[in-house]
């Protein structure tokens, strides 16, 4: 029998590329020297399309209470002149 795995389940490293697929030339996926990813947009986050079970909120593209594993992660999410978008979205777009 086929198995399905939730996308909310994936790690953050795949659900953003699958998130820069769903939003074709909106988005950016940014690794530093670090190793840290990020994610660069200019549209404003409640006008983007997401993977299912992720969403954004304080700032973060994230999976946090919809992971069936119990495990979260979140990516910080900047416009391209580098400010956080929590400075100005400050809503959730989990329940939208």
């Amino acid at each position: 029998m086929a198995e399905t795995v939730k996308m909310c389940d994936m790690s953050a490293k795949i659900a953003a590329v699958v998130f820069q697929c769903l939003n074709y030339t909106k988005i950016q996926l940014k690794i530093d020297r670090c190793g840290n990813r990020s994610i660069i947009t200019d549209v404003e986050p409640k006008n983007l399309t997401y993977p299912e079970g992720w969403y954004y909120a304080k700032g973060c593209f994230r999976n946090k209470h919809m992971s069936s594993t119990g495990m979260y992660e979140e990516l910080p999410m900047y416009k391209t002149n580098g400010e956080r978008w929590r400075d100005f979205a400050r809503y959730c777009t989990l329940y939208d």
